[in-house]
This record gives C-alpha cells, structure tokens and sequence, in this order.
C-alpha cells in the first residue's frame, strides 16, 4: 500500500516535471478529484524538413508549460464518411500535431496505478484524442492513468516514395503513424510515473485503426518492451499487409501529379507542397504496409509464426459492425437485383453461396443483408482469426461480442454499431460524440461493466472480477 502524502490530486501541488520540463495541469471540468494535463509535446514537430521522418523526441523548454487545453489535432478531412470519430466542431488543425494528454485520479507520484494508452480510430484518415467520446475523466476514476495523443493521419502518416526509403537509413517509408504510436509509447514509459503511474503496467487499447495498430504493434520490433496487454475494439489483422512497394508507386503517382518527380530535389519540393494539396492528388491507401522495419513481415505471417510480443490480449466486435459502412454507399444495395450483382462482380462463382448464408427475400431485406456480411467479412472474422493466432502463440486471450443497441440516433439508425461500445467504456455518456450522463440505471449499469473488465485487465491481465459476469 502507498502511504498517501497528500490529500490534493496531482494538478493542485504545483508544476509537475516529466523529462522535458515543468507542466501546470488543472481538475477535469467534469470531476476535479481527476488531474488532467494536455498538450504534452511527446515528439519534436514533424514539419518543414520533418515531414515524413520518424519521430525525434521533443525538445525541453524552459519555465511551466500551460497543460491546461488541448493541443492541436492532425491535419485531416472534414466532413468525412467517418466524422464521428474526429475532431470536435472548431477544433485548430495542424500539421505540429505531436501532443498527448494525461488523466490521473493520483495524489502522489509513487502511487504506481495501471495504465492505459488509447489509440483511437478513423481509418489512419481522421481522428483525434479530444473527441468527446474519449473524454477519460470517468475511466480514471475507476483507478487508473489514462493516456491519449495524436499521430500523424492520411498523407502525412502513411506516404512513401522510393527517395523517401532510399534516405531514411532503415531501406522504408510509409508508416509515420505507427512511428508515432511508438514514440508515444516510448514517453510513457519514461514519464509515466511522475503522474503517480506504474511504467512497469501499460496496457494499449484502440478501436478500428487503433485496433489494428495494436494489432500490428504487437508484430513490430520497434514496440518490444513498450507495453503490458492489449486491448483491440473492432479491428484486427485487416488491411495491413500491403508490400512497402506498392505504397511507393503511390507516392509516385503524387508526385508526377504535383510535377515534384521533375524538381532537383523531389523530395524537397514534396515536403514544400500543402497538406490539401497532397490529399487532393491520389486517393492514398492510409492502412500500414509492410515495409520491413516498423512491420519486418506480413503481420499474419509473424502471428502464425509466433514472432509477436507475449502479452495478454483481448479482443472483440459488435454485433451490426457492418451498418455504418453499408450505409455510407446505401444506394449500391438497397434492391435485390444491386445485392445479387454486387455480389457476383465481387466473389464470382461464389456468389451464389454467399447469397445462400445472407439472403435477401425483397428489397428490404437487401441492406440488411449486406451489412451483416459486412460484419462478418471486415470485422468478425478478422478477430476471431486474430484470437485463434494469439491462442496458437501461448497468449492468454479474451473475446467479448457487444450487441447492445445505444439509445441515440446512431443506435436507432444502425444498432448495435461501429463504435457503439466506446462511449461505454470510457464513461462518457450516451450521446455520441457529446459528453453527458446516462439516461437510466441500465445504462449506466453497463457501462460501469465494461469499465470493470477494462480496468481489471489492466490492473490483473484478466477482465474478469468480483461482481461481473465471467
């Protein structure tokens, strides 16, 4: 037991020092029993020469930094299919966008709570760390530290060019958003403490792209040693084994469009071009590539092979994943006719099976067909084969399946949907993307569940305890 030497939270003692400097936190607004200090540079910022180079550490500064507001959020589309998950309403954009933010329900720094990083989702397209949704102050004050930060999305976090690999010093380009994620990592291990957490008990969790970045990292040499457990939220090993060359003829392709390929120095005419206009040349695949340093191998090869890191996972879907994205192209499935030719042009012969196992009998049923295949297809079996991979490896596992409904506009539209659970986990309400109580004792119920499991894996290594469902 740590003797408390203090009654006040961390952000009423002073400035407290992390390894760069001095940092003046504040009370969450929601609860001032939780310190909050955001706005931590974690890494130096990755622009002018910068760009697309891995991760430096931050430099130190002088006098009390102000940890009081968050920082900037990566340069991102607005308006997205998946706008939900991204910044809120006015946020500032930019391409300095290296900052992380800390919850701690600590009054001392020897405290040694468990903690726990997230990683959050938008298809390594949009996202950021002040989402509403993502407000931590409720899952901190069930015992433990909670860390989120950007990293560096869409064409900043995932271009490659050959030039790029040729100069880079490890023969890759492309993956600067896991870069990122590692250096994260990184900070909190080495800084960690001073916010009363255990460095020796880090447990990262995600969602969607987050997901399938924990997913990867735990593939990845860079992450060895990084963290305890692994919490993966609707994504697995999808979407991630695209070869380091295919990614380059891309970036190639950007480059010929924006007439850098002709310039003296390619690369320092690319770096000179604005963000919009770099996102506006090709639509670039953001998901991460193998590119033989970050990502060594298929990341199904090295799971299947066992050259992962041994650490306790869990891992799980919902039930209507597939709605919000049927959704988004509602017209290409909304008859019979559409869903049957879809699905030939998409499995040919194959087809017919398939129809067999999501039939259709009228034109109402064809969405809801769709999506279920869709559940099933991008995100069910991934994370029953990511759980089976882990097994196979010696890995202790858990698989959970959210089916709850959420009473808001997204839960009448599509159920029990992509991002349904989060909200649940972290605390933070019903309204998706607004920060609020819960409207009944059954909700808020299940969201002190699931915050249990969370908390006990990262505090035990196993979800389940006294008072919850096993």
């Amino acid at each position: 037991m740590v003797e408390k030497v203090t009654d006040a939270p961390l952000h009423a003692q002073g400035p407290l020092r992390v390894n760069t400097g001095l940092l003046a936190g504040c009370a969450a607004p929601e609860d001032d029993s939780v310190s909050t200090f955001r706005n931590i540079p974690f890494a130096a910022p990755p622009v002018g020469a910068r760009r697309w180079r891995p991760p430096v550490p931050a430099p130190d500064w002088e006098g009390v930094r102000d940890a009081t507001a968050y920082s900037a959020d990566c340069l991102q589309p607005i308006g997205d299919d998946l706008a939900m998950f991204g910044p809120p309403k006015g946020a500032v954009l930019s391409e300095d966008c290296l900052y992380l933010n800390v919850w701690t329900p600590a009054q001392a720094a020897g405290e040694k709570l468990p903690v726990m990083v997230w990683i959050h989702g938008g298809a390594f397209r949009v996202g950021a760390p002040d989402n509403q949704m993502y407000n931590a102050v409720n899952l901190s004050k069930a015992g433990v530290i909670v860390v989120s930060f950007n990293y560096r999305l869409n064409v900043l976090g995932s271009f490659a060019h050959p030039a790029l690999t040729a100069a880079s010093g490890h023969n890759a380009s492309g993956n600067y958003a896991l870069m990122d994620q590692v250096a994260a990592l990184r900070w909190v291990r080495k800084n960690i403490a001073a916010f009363g957490g255990d460095a020796g008990n880090v447990t990262v969790f995600g969602e969607s792209a987050g997901s399938r970045s924990v997913a990867v990292l735990l593939a990845s040499p860079l992450a060895e040693g990084l963290f305890d457990r692994g919490i993966c939220q609707s994504g697995a090993l999808r979407d991630v084994s695209l070869p380091l060359a295919e990614r380059e003829a891309m970036g190639m392709e950007i480059a010929a469009k924006l007439g850098c390929d002709t310039a003296s120095d390619p690369l320092a005419a690319l770096r000179a071009k604005p963000w919009q206009e770099l996102c506006d040349a090709v639509a670039l695949n953001n998901n991460p590539i193998v590119d033989g340093w970050v990502i060594p191998d298929d990341p199904r090869r090295l799971y299947a092979d066992g050259k992962i890191h041994q650490v306790p996972m869990i891992t799980g879907v919902n039930a209507d994943e597939g709605t919000m994205f049927t959704q988004m192209d509602a017209g290409r499935f909304d008859t019979v006719e559409k869903y049957r030719s879809f699905l030939s042009e998409k499995f040919g012969d194959e087809a017919t099976a398939i129809f067999d196992q999501y039939p259709a009998a009228t034109d109402a049923d064809a969405s809801a067909a769709i999506a279920d295949l869709s559940t099933d297809q991008r995100m069910a079996l991934p994370a029953r084969s990511h759980a089976r991979l882990l097994s196979q490896a010696g890995i202790a596992n858990w698989s959970y399946f959210f089916t709850h409904v959420p009473p808001w506009r997204g839960g009448r539209k599509m159920g029990a949907h992509h991002g349904a659970e989060i909200p649940y986990i972290f605390g933070s309400g019903v309204k998706c993307g607004q920060f609020g109580p819960y409207p009944n004792a059954a909700e808020q119920k299940l969201s002190e569940v699931m915050i249990g499991y969370w908390t006990n894996f990262a505090a035990t290594g196993d979800p389940n305890g006294p008072g919850l469902p096993y």
